[in-house]
């Protein structure tokens, strides 16, 4: 059958070709998916899609041999149609490319301009690839208005998949009951739409829909840029500590890991922890077991920390990458200050400013933003440059030993035993999983604090977790889910509620450790190296302000406020 043949049977030119290339994008969608290692949603999507698109093509092919072989001429005319490309038609691009623009401002925190660019022209191409060049390809062998319509709407569910994502709650695969829909919807507006004189309303309506979008986006962004701020300079720690010299200083090590909390925390999950208790007891540390974090996140939760502030004094990973109050403080005072972490996140788009960091180095920010959206979703667990973990806890003992020999501060972020998969709802070993994380970080502390005890007994070392695991109700931020009544105590230390302990160089140290949060950690810290209590008035205050994520309850000073235990303490035990 020639080329001509093939377009003036429309079974073949409005049906089998379309379902050909699209086809062509699921199995091409898929190889890349599979080599890039970026098996996400969009993966399982195609990897559905394609199989009933198979499925189809078999039977409008039986069909169109059917009809030939009785010599029927279909018409079709409400499908057949045909239409030259313009250079109008590069507005189709601008709908694939409005979540992408949106994605974009949304990560402004990590990207640079030059990021930002590359991200835009990468989806540019590739929607460009899809919805003009291949369609005009394919131009004699099948209606290419119907062609674009099929390039369009898969390019607009593929670029959109991390928003559907977001708002059904998925985590690795989606369901094609909200997928093809979207896709559906896409591909028929704009066949109605690309014919004639209605080009012009297509054209006007993506347009509109793009400038809207990223006005308002960056409306957002402007807001919350202008909103005030405090100024360095007014720094309660730096203003009390100023100038003065401390009476000691020992080797500092802050331990922290992701997502671990105190024991009645773990009891009401149904894990008892008290056996890593005793043995922390029993190695000389002090446990603070109704400590609870101001922030929510880690970024956010140890930014607060190492700024002693609620504000982040500019970029939100300064005080995590290593250009915090803290460790400027200790840099001022001749420590040598070190950062270790599992991966480049912490620093991710900021840089390092910690005189030793690990990794050493820094996966452009762009690669994981394209990895995310071609992946459908924003996983918590997309690694930026992930160090082997096996590696981390050898570098990690390496830099535990260099400390020894020296003057230093150093902050370790283990990433054991983590949080939930936040996507908005719950695995079914959502708990068991977490477990097995646990005992792995148990096992962990135990090498790590071994390690430091032997070789340099006299320092203080700090052990800590920086947030709640997210185990409880949806697995992730409340609000919009369920009402302030709903809300227990469990909910609240499950997302605020961390781990402290603090082994302390000598005994006066019960003159300074007046810890209610975990960001209280270095006002108690420099009070004990400068001997001076009142070092301890630059703490912050004790409140939760994010309350959005526990549905507008709050905890003030220990005490929460609202829910079902409103008015109680947040912690029970030991009182």
């Amino acid at each position: 059958m020639m080329k001509n043949d093939w377009k003036s049977n429309p079974l073949i030119a409005d049906f089998l070709m379309p379902l050909v290339v699209l086809m062509f994008y699921c199995v091409s969608y898929m190889f890349l998916s599979s080599w890039l290692l970026l098996e996400g949603v969009n993966y399982i999507f195609v990897s559905k899609l394609w199989k009933y698109l198979v499925l189809l093509f078999v039977i409008v092919g039986l069909i169109t041999i059917i009809f030939a072989k009785m010599r029927i001429n279909l018409k079709l005319e409400i499908f057949h149609s045909d239409e030259g490309f313009t250079i109008s038609n590069l507005l189709l691009l601008f709908l694939p490319l409005t979540p992408v623009v949106q994605y974009i401002i949304n990560n402004q925190d990590i990207l640079s301009p030059k990021d930002s660019i590359i991200v835009f022209i990468f989806f540019l191409l590739v929607s460009g690839i899809l919805i003009l060049v291949i369609p005009w390809l394919f131009r004699s062998f099948g209606s290419t208005r119907i062609l674009l319509a099929v390039g369009l709407a898969f390019t607009t569910t593929i670029t959109n998949m991390a928003l559907i994502s977001q708002a059904h709650h998925w985590f690795g695969k989606g369901s094609l009951r909200y997928q093809l829909p979207v896709m559906g919807v896409v591909f028929l507006l704009a066949y109605l739409l690309y014919s004639g004189k209605r080009k012009l309303a297509l054209y006007a309506i993506i347009t509109v829909f793009f400038l809207s979008n990223s006005v308002m986006q960056l409306s957002q962004i402007i807001r919350q840029a202008n909103e005030p701020s405090f100024d360095l300079a007014e720094n309660k720690l730096l203003s009390i500590v100023g100038n003065r010299v401390p009476s000691r200083t020992p080797n500092i090590y802050l331990l922290v890991y992701d997502s671990y909390v105190a024991n009645e925390t773990m009891l009401a999950y149904g894990f008892d922890n008290s056996d890593q208790e005793d043995y922390l007891q029993e190695q000389g540390f002090t446990l603070y077991p109704h400590t609870y974090s101001v922030g929510f996140n880690s970024i956010d939760s140890m930014s607060d920390v190492f700024n002693v502030s609620n504000d982040p004094y500019g970029n939100e990973r300064r005080g995590v990458s290593g250009d915090g109050v803290v460790q400027n403080l200790f840099s001022s005072l001749g420590y040598d200050t070190y950062g270790v972490f599992t991966s480049d996140y912490f620093f991710q788009g900021i840089g390092s400013s910690y005189d030793h960091t690990i990794p050493e180095f820094q996966s452009p920010p762009y690669r994981h933003l394209i990895t995310a959206i071609l992946m459908g979703e924003f996983r918590f667990d997309l690694g930026f440059g992930k160090l082997n973990h096996t590696q981390f806890e050898h570098d990690k003992l390496d830099s535990f030993l260099e400390i020894s020999r020296s003057k230093g501060f150093i902050y370790t972020h283990t990433d054991l035993p983590s949080h939930s998969q936040n996507s908005g709802a719950c695995l079914p070993d959502e708990n068991e999983i977490y477990f097995s994380r646990f005992e792995k970080a148990n096992s962990e502390m135990r090498q790590d604090i071994q390690t430091i005890i032997s070789n340099d007994p006299g320092a203080i070392v700090i052990v800590a977790g920086d947030h709640g695991p997210y185990l409880t109700k949806n697995c992730d931020i409340l609000s919009g889910h369920y009402e302030t009544s709903e809300i227990s105590r469990l909910d609240i230390q499950d997302r605020f509620g961390t781990f402290l302990a603090i082994r302390w160089p000598t005994e006066e140290y019960d003159m300074y450790d007046e810890i209610t949060v975990l960001q209280d950690i270095f006002p108690a810290i420099f009070a004990y190296l400068y001997g001076d209590a009142g070092i301890l008035e630059s703490k912050i205050e004790p409140v939760i302000t994010y309350s959005y994520i526990i549905s507008a309850a709050s905890v003030n000073n220990g005490v929460i406020v609202g829910g079902i235990d409103n008015g109680e303490p947040l912690f029970l035990s030991g009182e």
